[in-house]
């Protein structure tokens, strides 16, 4: 159990800096340039990665890891359009919740065999990245129908990703997080290409920068949204769309700080991929989902050491939480 631990808090961490580096490039980009670059990256690492440790190439895998990029996809669309709609103090704590809770009843119905120990760990683990979520007093003041259903949408697309992932073949290796990834940035290369031509395809993507604040962009797999909040990037007019798609180069040619930070998060993104992967290989889908959904702890560390932001009480209990978590599933 020590081992798997390890490996989805390593998950995890990879996860948490992915998210804060890419909530920095999305400020001097936007959420959908720095994501795609993101996913672009991550996508390149795993190609590298499955190159050189192989894996089966099965008719299951490669459906469970085109399901878990496509759910990922829906996940993340739904994310920032719940951001959008509804209080994030209360949106992000539920959508953290699902995305954990659905791989637990995973673990549920198929009949993992986990101790009392590591049950009662996973519940306080859940309990904790709700809690880290937590930015502000939740309240159910302005709460929509429409805030409802991208809130649910999210994460029971996160949730079940994971779950995808985790019904693959033992001998696929890392295949199936490399479809994941790929189709990811296939989606987002092409909405890219076809943005300045479809008017509702603009539309959309709008959806991911809320008008007044945005938590930073997911990380190219199913995971919970991060504590920190950046400012809304000024989108560009339709008729540039497609020169500020990308945060490329600058007048000068150099490559600008936006696209470095969101290519290094894109690499660590990739690295948490594989970790992730690993966890799933080894053991419980509930152990190592609620382990991983785990990391805004390390984003709203950075935060609090880079970004000087304060931490709410809330959010301390949750990282307690978290850390008696840890250290229960490490000895169950």
């Amino acid at each position: 159990m020590i081992a798997i631990v390890a490996l989805a808090l390593g998950a995890a961490l990879a996860y948490g800096i992915a998210d804060f580096l890419g909530g920095v490039a999305a400020r001097r980009s936007t959420v959908f340039a720095s994501t795609t670059v993101n996913y672009a990256f991550a996508a390149a690492l795993l190609v590298v990665a499955v190159a050189l440790t192989g894996g089966v190439w099965s008719a299951q895998a490669v459906v469970g890891g085109l399901v878990a990029g496509a759910l990922a996809l829906v996940g993340f669309l739904a994310f920032f359009a719940a951001l959008a709609a509804g209080p994030i103090s209360l949106v992000a704590p539920v959508i953290g919740l699902l995305s954990s809770a659905v791989p637990v009843a995973s673990a549920v119905v198929l009949g993992d065999r986990l101790s009392p120990i590591a049950w009662v760990a996973i519940a306080i683990a859940v309990v904790g990245g709700v809690l880290i979520g937590m930015e502000h007093r939740v309240s159910v003041a302005g709460l929509s129908a429409r805030t409802v259903v991208f809130t649910v949408s999210a994460g029971l697309g996160f949730g079940f990703a994971t779950v995808a992932l985790d019904r693959v073949p033992g001998d696929a290796g890392l295949i199936p997080v490399l479809l994941d990834s790929g189709l990811g940035a296939a989606v987002l290369l092409a909405a890219a290409a076809l943005r300045p031509f479809i008017g509702g395809l603009r539309r959309l993507l709008a959806l991911l920068d809320p008008p007044s604040s945005v938590i930073a962009p997911e990380s190219g797999r199913a995971a919970q949204p991060d504590p920190v909040t950046v400012p809304t990037p000024t989108p560009a007019p339709d008729s540039a769309a497609s020169s500020s798609l990308m945060p490329t180069t600058t007048r000068s040619g150099l490559i600008t700080p936006a696209f470095v930070l969101a290519a290094t998060a894109g690499l660590l993104t990739g690295v948490a991929n594989v970790l992730l992967m690993l966890g799933l290989h080894a053991g419980s889908v509930a152990v190592v989902a609620v382990l991983t959904n785990l990391y805004p702890l390390a984003t709203m560390v950075l935060a609090w050491i880079v970004l000087r932001e304060r931490l709410s009480r809330v959010q301390l209990l949750g990282a307690l939480f978290a850390l008696a978590a840890s250290v229960l599933l490490g000895l169950a």
